[in-house]
């Protein structure tokens, strides 16, 4: 639960400016929640049927699944880092030692298809993507995300925590320094800072900011676990910072009778997104046992959800 307001610095070097570049300080809001440490059942990704590590989609010589679905056949990160989270829970679940080995395999591809930036992996979405059907809004291949950056990260923690393997923790701990260089400081970036002092993760990085609400929340379930694996005090200072912009912000993701907005800039309403932000929302009250989370969730279910 909230208990007070502090402002909070995270510093690091910045890069792409020449090895001259000097240190900065970006500022940013942060308040006071609980963090809750779930049950394994409880966190995302998790619950899978068996039958959900068949898909009809490609696959190449090692079994490792392609996307199709965006004028080609390619290595897409979410892709990548989903599949492999579902294969982990149900190795999970089952102990069958042919998932593991399957979920391995697309951590392995993840770290073949990462580019360093500022000595950090990123994940490249190899397509272009004109958000929301809009080419003059064009995410021109290689592009990065918060997104790609976070369920990564969710995948890594994960494999340690089923492995002991310390090789995944050395990843995830890599993946996690991603969430440290903000816009403007590279050209590579998935975190920023609004005009009011509210951290963002970005899951479309543009100079002007989108604010899409989806993939900023899953960003944060990587962040949360990597937390909860780690107890690492900038881990948690980014975890709060998120909570405290979430929470300031959730109120103008709701359309009062209708779908949610999928970001703050385009305004743009999905019912399958909407249906995301309540599990996502009730999620964040989990996380936090904060009650707001719990009554934005329930207020957009009663603005929509059959």
């Amino acid at each position: 639960m909230r208990k007070g307001i502090l402002v909070s610095a995270l510093l690091f070097l910045s890069c792409g400016r020449g090895s001259d570049a000097p240190t900065e300080g970006v500022w940013y809001r942060v308040e006071q929640f609980d963090i809750v440490s779930l049950p394994y059942d409880s966190l995302s990704f998790t619950g899978f049927p068996e039958s959900s590590a068949y898909r009809a989609y490609p696959v190449d010589d090692d079994s490792v699944y392609m996307d199709n679905s965006h004028g080609g056949v390619y290595y897409h990160p979410v892709f990548l880092a989903q599949i492999g989270l579902i294969l982990l829970d149900i190795y999970h679940s089952t102990g069958n030692e042919y998932y593991l080995n399957w979920s391995r395999k697309h951590a392995n591809k993840l770290q073949e298809i990462m580019r360093y930036s500022c000595g950090v992996p990123f994940y490249p979405y190899p397509f272009d993507f004109p958000l929301h059907g809009d080419t003059t809004q064009t995410m021109y291949a290689p592009w990065y995300s918060g997104l790609a950056q976070g369920e990564a990260l969710q995948l890594f923690v994960r494999l340690y925590n089923e492995t002991g393997d310390r090789r995944y923790l050395m990843v995830a701990d890599e993946i996690f320094s991603s969430f440290s260089i903000f816009r403007g400081q590279s050209d590579v970036w998935v975190v920023a800072v609004d005009s009011l002092g509210y951290f963002w993760i970005e899951e479309y990085p543009m100079e002007e900011l989108n604010h899409t609400l989806n993939g900023f929340i899953y960003a944060v379930y990587g962040i949360y676990e990597y937390y909860l694996l780690t107890g690492n005090s900038d881990a948690r200072n980014i975890l709060l910072a998120s909570f405290t912009t979430l929470k300031r912000y959730i109120p103008d993701f709701r359309c009062p009778g209708g779908y949610s907005y999928y970001c703050l800039r385009h305004r743009a309403q999905s019912r399958k997104y909407h249906l995301v932000h309540i599990d996502q929302l009730h999620k964040l009250y989990l996380m936090t046992g904060d009650e707001f989370f719990e009554e934005m969730s329930q207020l957009f279910w009663e603005d929509y959800h059959e």
